[in-house]
């Protein structure tokens, strides 16, 4: 049921995105829109601000609720909550200080008067509406340890929808960038608090995290496994929401829309296959807790071989019909060429492999791999997508991405997952 909710949900997320896509890129322009994009990417930085403690959490949730150790389960939502509120308190404290000093003009590369007057307070309304959402990160991993995350889902196409009719409302006002962040962003902060007040109020009250039930010893323990996490979701952000940056830095926020705008395209492909993976994470931690190694085995290499046979059509059809959905969507000059698009394409199909493998071990608690291999395969995308990005355009950030998830993910990764199997034969 998670898994047809998911995709509910994540369907109405699509549907809203294609949507809003043409309001937004005809209302802002190509560079205003290109920043818009780049926020975009900015976001997935504020959201790991909680030290993977909220990751963590799914995992000791999901063992607690093997065992039916409801006393554990509260104390661990105690411990994240109030610790994301702090964490929240401070980046919102820090970040006001260190915004002060930033040149974003340099940041994003931008050229017009008005981009560059609203760089500044655009980035300030999503650091302050992000971290405001940090502590309600905890209530989205509660669904999903006690493999309810239908419910969530369902809460979040709520917030999809509250979204885009902010941001409607913010165009049909002329309001600037800054008001477009923040009424997109205030919908789904509403969403957030009805769904923890649905959790915690009727669904499961035994889980209100009280300060009483705060516990230093679980917070510790939950940094240190996060910390873990933590280390993965950067690297994870390196190789996959860097790219937008460097295309801004390397080519100008006018050059984004192209690049960003066909990226989405693919993201959807993967939006659609995580929908079906993501309930699996708790599932393995739990089938862990029981040691039924068979059925992570069998259901780890259903996990491979049913993504690919989703990724590959999907992805060849979208790249055939790319320019005809652009026409639709965007202003002719958006349309992106036949190289960026077989890239992307490869780079999705490659990146489906990704995702089984990263739920697979992340559901078993392996970490340790995924916290070593993964900064250097973020370094290594860095660099290598900038020296593609001089030599062949945006085509080569792109191309980098690829190479890095093949090499790193695929192959250092995928062979500790293989060694994991045979020690379950």
């Amino acid at each position: 049921m998670t898994g047809l909710a998911t995709l509910f949900s994540r369907g109405v997320t699509v549907l809203v995105g294609l949507a809003t896509l043409p309001i937004t890129s005809h209302y802002l322009g190509k560079e205003r829109f290109g920043l818009w994009l780049t926020l975009s990417s900015l976001m997935a930085w504020i959201v790991i601000a909680d030290l993977g403690i909220a990751v963590s959490l799914i995992n000791a949730l999901s063992t607690a609720d093997g065992r039916d150790d409801r006393i554990t389960a509260q104390r661990s939502i105690a411990s994240a909550f109030w610790m994301t509120s702090l964490i929240a308190f401070l980046l919102i404290g820090l970040g006001l200080l260190a915004l002060r000093f930033v040149d974003w003009t340099l940041v994003f590369n931008l050229r017009t008067t008005q981009a560059i007057d609203e760089a500044g307070p655009s980035v300030l309304v999503l650091l302050v509406l992000c971290a405001l959402r940090l502590p309600s990160s905890i209530i989205g991993c509660t669904y999903q340890a006690y493999q309810e995350g239908y419910i969530y889902q369902l809460v979040n196409g709520m917030g999809s929808l509250l979204g885009a009719a902010g941001l409607i409302l913010a165009v049909m006002f002329e309001a600037g960038l800054p008001w477009l962040v923040g009424a997109y962003l205030a919908g789904m902060l509403l969403t957030d608090a009805i769904s923890g007040l649905y959790l915690f109020g009727y669904r499961k009250p035994w889980l209100f995290p009280s300060w009483e039930s705060f516990e230093l010893s679980q917070a510790k323990w939950l940094l240190h496994r996060g910390s873990l996490f933590w280390i993965a979701q950067i690297s994870t952000i390196l190789i996959f929401q860097m790219d937008i940056i460097i295309v801004a830095r390397l080519f100008g926020a006018s050059e984004v829309p192209v690049y960003g705008t066909t990226l989405r395209m693919f993201i959807l492909l993967g939006a659609v296959q995580m929908a079906f993976l993501t309930p699996l994470w708790p599932a393995y931690g739990e089938a862990s807790s029981r040691k039924d190694w068979n059925w992570i085995s069998l259901t780890f290499r259903k996990s491979i071989k049913y993504s690919l046979f989703w990724s590959i059509p999907s992805a060849l059809l979208l790249t055939v019909w790319m320019p005809h959905i652009f026409i639709l969507l965007v202003t002719p000059d958006l349309i992106p060429d036949q190289k960026l698009t077989l890239t992307m394409m490869a780079t999705e199909i490659v990146n489906s492999v990704t995702r089984c493998i990263s739920i697979f071990l992340n559901g078993l608690g392996a970490i340790r791999g995924q916290a070593i291999i993964g900064p250097v395969a973020g370094i290594a995308n860095l660099v290598l997508s900038w020296e593609l990005g001089i030599w062949l355009g945006p085509v080569g950030v792109s191309l980098a991405t690829a190479i890095c998830i093949s090499v790193f993910w695929i192959g250092f990764l995928g062979n500790e997952s293989r060694q994991r199997l045979s020690l379950f034969a």
